[in-house]
């Protein structure tokens, strides 16, 4: 009889392959980590249940302060011209609306937008609206 020679199976081959097992799950874990509902985030808020509720500030309308900003990038507060940026604060601190419109020109200088907001900031002013639309004559 012809005699093989005689080879130790390695074990390593009786082992199974476990790369698709793997596979299906991690493919499975990105499945559900996917579909899993996230908490929505809320802030619980206390809101008024009637208008009665609402205090007398909110119910009055705001007397309404137009502040003007040219493509020169002159001021004008109330309708009347103001010197620069200084002069402009000056009126604010002396008379702080309650509301502000601002009306800016299209090419008018970013930094000094920027500045006037700062401004409104610190002064407190909270309600301000950026007109985007000329009203009326822009000339007052």
């Amino acid at each position: 009889m012809i005699g093989l020679p005689h080879r130790a199976v390695p074990s390593a081959s009786l082992l199974p392959d476990l790369t698709p097992l793997l596979d299906v799950i991690f493919i499975v874990l990105v499945f559900f980590l996917l579909t899993a509902q996230q908490p929505l985030l809320e802030l619980p808020l206390d809101l008024p249940k009637s208008s009665a509720g609402l205090s007398a500030v909110s119910q009055a309308p705001a007397e309404r302060m137009v502040i003007r900003l040219d493509e020169q990038g002159v001021w004008r507060f109330a309708g009347q011209p103001q010197a620069d940026f200084q002069h402009l604060q000056d009126a604010l601190q002396a008379k702080p609306p309650q509301a502000v419109d601002l009306a800016l020109h299209r090419h008018a200088p970013l930094e000094k937008f920027l500045q006037l907001l700062a401004l409104l900031q610190t002064l407190g002013i909270d309600d301000t609206q950026i007109l985007m639309e000329a009203q009326g004559d822009q000339a007052d």
